[in-house]
């Protein structure tokens, strides 16, 4: 039982790090996107 419980709360740690990295990438791909949205945004401002 206890071997059980050890590899159940090992397997729970892996999962929330696997989220945290998801979570990450996720934000990272946010993050690029609404920077080039706001790079074109003000290259247009300026060339008209």
């Amino acid at each position: 039982m206890h071997i059980e419980n050890e590899m159940l709360s090992r397997f729970n740690q892996v999962e929330k790090i696997e989220m945290q990295d998801t979570l990450s990438q996720e934000l990272d791909f946010f993050f690029d996107n609404v920077m080039d949205t706001v790079v074109n945004y003000f290259k247009e401002e300026v060339a008209v």
